[in-house]
């Protein structure tokens, strides 16, 4: 899809980690009344071939819904979910990108009327879409067949 693949390539610009590093793109769809819950976004095991999850980047995607802003409780930060804003955030530290970044908790708050559609795209440490050169695994993406 050319608009995906145009969101791809700005979020490389922005980012500097190539598209291959980056899981597909997920679209989310939060009815009245659905949250998630407080969860970390890096859940990869030390021993993936792809690493950590290093980045998230997260799209509004919709209007006409309130509520179902994203909370950050260890940062005291809520941002307002709106169409057209993007959020990015680190998932590891900076001094130990194989340690998550508690900081970096967070949860979708309860969409109160209406429906919000939203992206989560992640970005990790290496190649999530080709074979690695780190070990002999296939890419991820060719084992779900």
């Amino acid at each position: 899809n050319p608009v995906v693949q145009d969101v791809q390539k700005r979020v490389e610009a922005l980012t500097g980690v190539p598209t291959v590093y980056s899981e597909f793109m997920q679209l989310l769809e939060y009815k009245e009344g659905q949250f998630y819950k407080v969860h970390h976004d890096q859940n990869s095991p030390r021993s993936s071939a792809w690493g950590p999850r290093m980045y998230t980047f997260f799209m509004y995607l919709s209007d006409g819904y309130t509520g179902g802003h994203t909370h950050f409780p260890r940062l005291n930060i809520t941002v307002e979910a709106a169409k057209g804003r993007a959020l990015v955030w680190t998932s590891v530290l900076d001094s130990d990108p194989y340690e998550r970044d508690d900081r970096t908790d967070h949860e979708s708050q309860p969409v109160i009327s209406g429906v919000k559609y939203a992206a989560n795209y992640w970005l990790h440490m290496y190649p999530f879409r080709t074979k690695s050169g780190t070990c002999g695994n296939t890419a991820y993406a060719d084992n779900w067949y």
